[in-house]
């Protein structure tokens, strides 16, 4: 059963004239349940309801909704792109370490700097690569042991 967030999703592809294929469907369900997945990723989970999806399909169907913002696309650092359903603004923190990326609400301040500038802002796209709590707290636990000082 679709989510309300799948069902967005879906209104905005009929608004656009667009078929609305089991297919496309399945793929949007995939894409509204799970942030931030590359296109191999999205089409392994497809296929789990549907087998004979081709990964072609999933391009196509990304392509698509890209075209209609219905997604959007980063590269998260990596020379491939992941896929999420537009949603608020919102930075992505991307941990160097473990691949983490957690999502967080935009600075106010972006849109603020923006119009001091007379520059209208209609999307905020910023990603901030470092290292998450988890992994700094694992290697801080690894110097303890090591016998180091951190």
């Amino acid at each position: 059963m679709p989510s309300g967030r799948s069902e967005e999703m879906l209104r905005q592809l009929r608004q656009c004239s667009k078929r609305v294929t089991r297919e496309r469907e399945l793929l949007i369900r995939v894409i509204a349940r799970h942030d931030h997945l590359d296109a191999e990723a999205i089409h392994r989970m497809a296929q789990r309801e549907n087998p004979h999806i081709g990964l072609a399909t999933v391009y196509r169907t990304l392509t698509l909704l890209k075209q209609l913002n219905i997604v959007t696309s980063s590269d998260l650092g990596e020379s491939h792109s992941h896929y999420e359903a537009i949603a608020d603004d919102h930075v992505h923190l991307i941990c160097t370490v473990c691949g983490r990326v957690l999502d967080v609400p935009s600075p106010s301040c972006l849109g603020k700097v923006a119009q001091d500038e007379g520059f209208t802002a209609q999307r905020v796209r910023l990603e901030v690569f470092g290292v998450c709590s988890w992994c700094t707290a694992e290697n801080a636990v690894k110097g303890t042991r090591n016998g180091s000082d951190g």
